[in-house]
């Protein structure tokens, strides 16, 4: 069993700690925060064994295998460099980084050092998302030509989204995953991105919306946003049907039509998760994954592979230039 070490004690890390309390392959070994009472407190709530005054105090305990990083994406650059030099493998959350270069640089350090490194984008490791590319390549609706995707939730109220210096804003938050499904869908690099936006007056995007053109005359419509509720879905158009993606972040079920507006399959996500393995939270299967992972010496994942980490963040930095948002610190 692999002990995790979880730096950041919000909701997030919550939700990871009681994922791993569920988990034969992975516990949560220790939680570090920069107040050692909300450490405590987060150890107490969620039965783990140490709590940490501070994230270096964490990072020199030698039980502390794997880190998984949990805070505002402005900090996850200088944690996640300070995790890899101190000998950890890193689980880091999405937003990777705020920007390619920092993506970039932390890639080197973990080749230097032989770690893994690894973005939890829960989407991409869900079973509902390897039944969808299943499905695609299979042909059931044809070739794919255009889609769209969505998320929008109003989230002015979290500290952490409205300010630049924390690298606000809705983009690196929620519209990171319509853009993750537009990479699951057509598996390349677009050839064109044009975004526009509304900024606050502090300078992140309010909201925003992004087309991509890909290689042979596909496009991928998307949107998203942190003043109101979207219906958070995805749907691709092929040449012989259409799909819709229950969830654009969480995958909840999958509906496939014909040209004829025939239903001709309706997937739920109960249906093709992993019992075996254990379905708790969703972040069950990325944990696994990076336990597999480093089990087998591999210092990046196979279903987010360093070079999607950065293909990611390279777009989301031309949209943030499109839309004219930058932060502080760049």
């Amino acid at each position: 069993m692999m002990n995790f070490g979880i730096l950041g004690a919000g909701s997030i890390a919550g939700a990871m700690a009681e994922t791993l309390s569920h988990m034969k392959e992975a516990k949560a070994y220790g939680v570090a925060s920069r107040s050692f009472e909300k450490a405590e407190h987060f150890r107490k709530e969620h039965q783990i064994e140490k709590a940490y005054g501070s994230y270096e105090e964490m990072l020199e305990d030698e039980r502390i295998e794997v880190v998984y990083i949990a805070t505002p994406h402005a900090f996850h650059f200088e944690q996640a460099r300070m995790c890899l030099e101190h000998g950890k493998h890193v689980l880091c959350e999405k937003a990777f980084t705020a920007n390619a270069m920092q993506a970039e640089a932390l890639i080197t350090i973990a080749k230097e050092r032989g770690l893994f490194l690894g973005e939890a984008m829960w989407t991409r490791f869900m079973p509902l998302i390897k039944k969808m590319k299943g499905l695609l390549r299979d042909g059931v609706i044809g070739e794919v030509k255009s889609m769209t995707a969505n998320l929008n939730f109003p989230m002015l109220h979290k500290e952490r989204l409205v300010k630049p210096e924390l690298a606000g804003g809705a983009l690196l938050d929620v519209g990171i995953y319509p853009l993750t499904m537009a990479s699951l869908v057509f598996d390349a690099e677009p050839e064109r991105i044009v975004a526009t936006g509304i900024l606050t007056e502090a300078g992140v995007d309010l909201m925003g919306q992004y087309t991509l053109i890909f290689p042979n005359q596909k496009m991928a419509d998307l949107n998203s946003g942190m003043c109101s509720f979207s219906d958070g879905n995805a749907v691709l158009y092929g040449t012989m049907g259409q799909m819709l993606i229950e969830g654009t972040n969480c995958p909840r079920g999958i509906k496939v039509w014909d040209n004829s507006w025939n239903l001709i399959m309706d997937i739920s996500a109960e249906e093709v998760a992993d019992y075996d393995a254990g379905n708790l939270t969703g972040y069950e299967y990325e944990v696994r994954a990076c336990v597999n992972a480093i089990v087998a010496g591999k210092q990046e994942f196979e279903e987010m592979p360093w070079k999607k980490t950065v293909s990611m963040m390279k777009w989301m930095d031309e949209i943030r230039n499109q839309m004219g948002v930058s932060y502080p610190f760049e």
